[in-house]
């Protein structure tokens, strides 16, 4: 088929290139002139493990093309994917302007039957809206069906989640459509969720409230044992050995960050309510997430003796989760804004394996490190914020020597305390 995609995030590329590798001829289309021309050339404006590779191949086979035409990607497409951002508005809601500007332009280059699908996660009843736009906007021949298919890969395995997943979701109350999507997914694994347009919005939303409620529920439970001087990691993984509830995100930790989860529990908060529900749940799942926060920087500061002064702090890892460089609500960015808020003249210092020039951008008055071992030297104090695999290969003999003061406070809960105990340092995890 011909298909087009509008956006080229992660969601928005990884999409295109997966279905031009598969044979399809895919138009990505974008806003931005200057990240157009770069995907032309190959380049990404984000890392995700092995999408250049995937981008590149078929740039050169002539499968997949970028534009900012809608002109030119819509009339030759038989499927249009949307997959566009939708950020939290300050008041927790699903900001949802850039849906409706793209189903605008698709409905000015309508010219014969299409189907539309948004992958971009919205509210339920969005679609509803979105039909109304089209049939207002486009020419009286053009005909089109709606449908959601929304996705659930995670960055840092988008490629494979994409090909790989558990479950294609497709939600459509057109039978015509529902043929065309499943053809088009045909050489995709995953079980085929075949469902209707509210269902297909509302299991999105879903999923990623119970991801992250999973992660609050870990969080929470590391906060009791810590107070009763019980290893968390333990009876987590007890717990998680329960094939009904499995230790898939029953980690502690810092918190949960990211692109999805804090938006979407925030955006359903506010479907819920708009309904007359409390969603009492979620609110607690954000109150939660919000005191890992607060908890591990109250551990810094007690570690360091209430003093901050002349302190030197060593960080590794800066992104959300491993395997990405993005930034977007990552627990790091929280934790180090407030200690220099604390204390403009505490000096940190800042390693991350792909966040650097992002970073920069952000957080401008700390020093950036060349190599985790740059990081440490002369440190107060190391903070482990991103579980990279790398960390988990340190000499901690050496970061012993290079630092000021032996302590580590890890917020991913990476090694195993007794062993770095043994090696001399101070060490403090999540709920152990």
């Amino acid at each position: 088929m011909t298909i087009s995609i509008i956006g080229h995030g992660y969601v928005g590329l990884v999409t295109a290139a997966i279905f031009a590798d598969l044979g399809n001829t895919v138009w990505c289309v974008g806003r931005t002139k200057e990240k157009i021309e770069q995907l032309k050339k190959g380049k990404m404006p984000f890392f995700e493990p092995s999408l250049a590779e995937l981008v590149k191949r078929n740039l050169q086979a002539e499968r997949l093309k970028f534009t900012l035409n809608y002109g030119q990607a819509i009339p030759p497409a038989k499927v249009i994917f949307i997959c566009v951002g939708t950020p939290s508005k300050d008041n927790g809601e699903a900001d949802l302007s850039q849906v409706f500007s793209a189903f605008s332009s698709i409905a000015k280059n309508l010219t014969d039957y299409k189907v539309i699908v948004t992958k971009s996660t919205v509210p339920v009843g969005t679609n509803k809206k979105l039909k109304a736009l089209i049939n207002k906007a486009k020419k009286k021949n053009a005909q089109f069906d709606l449908a959601s298919c929304p996705e659930f890969l995670r960055e840092g395995t988008a490629i494979s989640d994409t090909l790989h997943p558990d479950r294609i979701v497709i939600g459509t109350n057109s039978k015509k459509a529902q043929k065309i999507l499943l053809e088009l997914h045909k050489p995709i694994e995953g079980e085929r969720v075949l469902v209707g347009i509210k269902e297909a919005e509302m299991i999105k939303y879903v999923a990623n409230a119970l991801l992250a409620t999973k992660i609050s529920f870990a969080n929470m439970t590391a906060f009791l044992c810590e107070k009763v001087k019980a290893d968390g990691e333990k009876v987590l993984n007890g717990v998680g050995l329960d094939k009904r509830l499995g230790r898939v995100f029953l980690y502690p930790g810092i918190g949960y960050g990211g692109s999805c989860l804090p938006k979407d529990v925030k955006a359903l908060i506010k479907i819920g309510e708009s309904f007359g529900e409390k969603m009492g749940i979620l609110k607690e799942v954000e109150w939660i997430n919000q005191s890992a926060v607060k908890k591990f920087i109250e551990k810094i500061i007690k570690s360091l003796d209430n003093n901050l002064q002349d302190k030197i702090i060593a960080v590794l890892g800066l992104a959300f989760k491993p395997n990405t460089d993005d930034l977007r609500e990552a627990p790091s960015l929280k934790i180090l804004s407030f200690l220099k808020k604390k204390e403009p003249k505490l000096k940190i210092r800042v390693y991350d394996p792909q966040t650097r020039e992002k970073a920069k951008k952000i957080l401008r008055d700390v020093v950036y490190s060349n190599n985790p071992y740059q990081a440490v030297e002369k440190a107060d104090i190391l903070l482990i914020l991103t579980e990279w695999n790398e960390f988990r290969q340190l000499d901690l003999k050496k970061i012993k020597k290079l630092m000021r003061q032996p302590i580590i406070l890890d917020g991913r809960n990476i090694y195993e305390p007794e062993k770095v105990k043994k090696l001399g340092f101070k060490y403090l995890g999540v709920g152990r």
